[in-house]
């Protein structure tokens, strides 16, 4: 693993952080009925071009907030279920505060039995207080595969697929010295949290597709009003597609809620990503 050292205004920011949101999730985890707009996740389907890919695909989640399990994450297990991934990709923000943990990995336990899944961090679970080494030693015991500035390779047909997770992008913790050298028939998958992973990228990271979350979408998208929510690290990137020079993003709309548990014209997402061996004929 690639480890890096917090700087002094990335602790600052992650103290800050855990000081403004803490009370505000300890206060609604005592009303859990309050939960608005949060349960009817929509499905979003991307296909990518990869012939030693082809027929495969991967449900890719975000911003859970899993502080407790409401009936709404039964829900997502039976869609994840229905959907049929060979793996699932998970980007960051999985909790709020530590007693978030016990629900958490039973959470991802339960997607565990569907397919693979492999996790990265986010700025919240870095503002939960939760120490590294634990979410890393409760992965390893639930056969959760935790990626922090880490790469793994799965063989695939005739090639394979990399796997790169980096840790949170908005509070400056990812290395990208973890993604690997370009290699023929290698599809090069990066997780990271927030958006602004893409302008950390440059011509010589051979990434094929990153994932991100963190913006919510927005989490409240009121008509003829701009998006007023964002938190740093979004760098205007509320959802969807976006590109540089070299690289794609996708940017999901996450499962959860930031300090107010409610979301309005902003449903969950669950995205599902398919790879395909060309483009189908006009």
């Amino acid at each position: 693993m690639i480890r890096r050292i917090a700087s002094w205004p990335d602790r600052v920011r992650t103290c800050i952080g855990h000081s403004l949101s803490e009370p505000f999730y300890r206060f609604f985890r005592l009303f859990p009925n309050w939960e608005i707009g949060l349960d009817q996740p929509e499905i979003t389907h991307h296909t990518h071009i990869c012939p030693s890919l082809a027929g495969r695909r991967a449900v890719h989640l975000s911003d859970l907030h899993v502080d407790r399990l409401q009936p709404r994450h039964d829900v997502v297990v039976l869609t994840v279920q229905e959907l049929r991934p060979d793996w699932i990709f998970i980007t960051g923000d999985l909790l709020n505060v530590p007693e978030g943990l016990p629900p958490l990995f039973r959470f991802l336990s339960q997607l565990r039995e569907i397919a693979p899944v492999f996790v990265t961090l986010g700025n919240h679970d870095h503002y939960s207080g939760v120490p590294v080494s634990q979410y890393t030693e409760l992965a390893d015991r639930h056969k959760i595969t935790l990626l922090i500035n880490q790469s793994t390779f799965i063989p695939s047909g005739s090639g394979e697929l990399a796997v790169v997770g980096v840790d949170d992008p908005s509070l400056h913790r990812a290395d990208l010295r973890c993604i690997p050298p370009p290699a023929n028939r290698r599809y090069t998958l990066l997780l990271a949290h927030a958006p602004n992973i893409l302008d950390m990228m440059d011509e010589a990271h051979a990434v094929d597709l990153i994932l991100c979350g963190h913006s919510h979408g927005g989490q409240w998208q009121i008509p003829g009003v701009p998006t007023f929510w964002l938190p740093p690290g979004c760098r205007g990137r509320i959802a969807g597609r976006h590109e540089s020079t070299r690289h794609r993003l996708y940017v999901n709309r996450g499962l959860g809620w930031s300090f107010l548990p409610f979301r309005w014209n902003c449903r969950p997402e669950i995205a599902v990503i398919h790879w395909i061996e060309r483009e189908a004929a006009p």
